[in-house]
């Protein structure tokens, strides 16, 4: 493939560059402790000097070594320094095509580009480092546009650009577009729930910040802790707290700033991030499910989150889902999905049928267990422990709560979904797009005519699942009979009906 096309010459500056970056905690690490250990000379003159030379000529030989080239219907990559990789990968086999610029490629006007096909594994199947933005929308236009030219053999082949050709700036007209505002964004940030992820990360570095301060430092600041009032612990407590909100605003506004979604055509086209600026091509034909997930700190104001399951194009932070709509109160939600995705909107006036009430306590005995676990012991090791046994009441709160929450329906050919941990999630499936559906029922669900429906769709990775527990097993067999089109929609009205013929 000596004709294949290399990635920009920046690649190899951006990927040292990278690497260093990920370094750049142990080494700061390894120097503290060196210094305090004496060897920092010997650390400084040889450990750092190597590490820069192996990332600088790694980073040349991949550079050397990586081709890429489109050809009939196919996307050729090669790569390999030593052992040698080649991958095709049909056109129509692509899902998505990621395109953004993080704070490397825009030094030197240039993105990266990620292409994902259906079952990929968490990894993007083509990882472009570095390209010119001209080249990646040629490639973009080349991968996702419908077939153009036909050959002589009747064959459909892609209209493949040259280099002397500009890509249009569109191709289609734009449809229906979404801007996230910034209010919306800063309520984003300041309920957005990852102030725990970022407590955690704070405490962590605290736990570890012993072995950068000095002995005597240390060990003055550990000694006015443990004397200080409880007053002062829990005003400093507060204050870490609060100072993780606040990073985690932050964190919120760099990652989803400036969010946009566009529909042209059949693609929806979805850009976020103020340092890193992010592009990604999702076809609605490859969507697979739709989900509205509120959070626990948003429900009391009426907001949501929209995300998309598609074949392609999830990310792992998002458990592998896109997010298509950060925040939109939840009456504007139908209105906002409607203008992207019509066939996903299902009126909140279709509702949900709720759990059986013999299923409550189910609920509550799986909320109540966890906690048990943990207060018990607590109760006998510490002196006031006996305290701790009051969480148990939040566990039978939060069983209460699930089980009232939970729930299913039928709306022609979707099924609706509806559950909750602690976020209020419910997810709308089109029949077409389950692969498998289940009704399982454990002995004591046989005991109690209880079952639990579970159905599969395709994802960017092998697949997910969603399921309902503890619904009666009669309607657990209409929604099987649904799915195999063995019966019409279920008349759930009926449902106590049946109940009574089995008793």
């Amino acid at each position: 493939m000596n004709d294949g096309k290399r990635l920009h010459g920046a690649t190899v500056v951006i990927m040292l560059l990278t690497r260093l970056k990920d370094f750049i905690i142990p080494i700061i690490f390894v120097f503290f402790v060196g210094a305090t250990g004496g060897g920092i000379g010997l650390f400084a003159m040889v450990a750092l000097p190597f590490l820069f030379i192996f990332s600088a000529v790694y980073s040349l030989l991949y550079w050397l070594t990586y081709w890429y080239r489109v050809e009939d219907q196919e996307l050729h990559v090669k790569q390999g320094i030593f052992v040698k990789k080649h991958r095709y990968i049909q056109r129509k086999r692509v899902q998505s095509f990621d395109m953004s610029a993080g704070i490397l490629q825009r030094m030197f006007g240039l993105v990266k580009v990620q292409i994902e096909t259906a079952g990929g594994g968490s990894e993007p199947d083509v990882h472009l480092i570095a390209l010119d933005r001209a080249e990646a929308e040629r490639l973009r236009q080349t991968l996702l546009a419908k077939p153009e030219v036909t050959a002589e053999d009747g064959e459909a082949r892609p209209a493949e650009m040259t280099e002397d050709e500009e890509p249009e700036p569109l191709e289609q007209e734009i449809e229906a577009s979404w801007a996230l505002g910034f209010k919306h964004l800063l309520f984003a940030g300041m309920t957005s729930g990852g102030v725990g992820l970022v407590l955690s990360a704070v405490l962590a570095l605290f736990s570890q910040v012993d072995v950068l301060l000095p002995d005597a430092f240390y060990e003055t600041t550990v000694g006015f802790v443990l004397s200080s009032t409880i007053t002062f612990l829990l005003i400093a407590i507060f204050l870490i707290a609060f100072f993780a909100w606040l990073i985690s605003i932050v964190i919120t506004i760099v990652k989803y700033g400036q969010f946009t979604v566009v529909k042209r055509g059949n693609d929806l086209v979805i850009s976020r991030g103020l340092l890193e600026r992010k592009q990604l091509t999702l076809n609605v034909h490859r969507i697979t499910a739709v989900r509205f997930v509120t959070g626990i700190l948003r429900q009391p104001f009426g907001f949501t989150t929209i995300y998309v399951e598609s074949k392609g194009g999830g990310r792992a932070d998002e458990q592998q889902s896109t997010i298509l709509v950060p925040l939109v109160n939840r009456r504007m939600a139908n209105r906002v999905l409607g203008k992207f995705l019509p066939e996903f909107v299902v009126e909140d006036e279709v509702g949900i049928k709720p759990l059986p009430r013999r299923a409550l306590i189910r609920y509550m005995i799986r909320a109540v267990v966890p906690i048990l676990a943990v207060v018990v012991p607590l109760s006998f090791l510490m002196p006031s422990g006996a305290y701790t046994l009051l969480f148990i009441l939040l566990g039978i709160f939060l069983g209460w709560l699930r089980h009232r929450n939970g729930g299913f329906n039928v709306s022609g050919n979707y099924l609706i979904l509806q559950w909750r941990l602690f976020n209020l999630n419910r997810a709308v499936i089109p029949r077409k797009r389950i692969q498998a559906a289940d009704v399982t029922q454990s002995p004591l669900q046989r005991w109690r005519r209880l079952s639990t429906y579970s159905v599969s769709i395709l994802s960017s990775m092998s697949g997910k699942s969603f399921e309902i527990r503890d619904i009666t097993a009669v309607r657990g067999e209409d929604l099987l009979a649904w799915y195999s089109k063995e019966g019409d929609t279920p008349d759930f009205s009926r449902e106590g009906e049946k109940e009574k013929s089995l008793m």
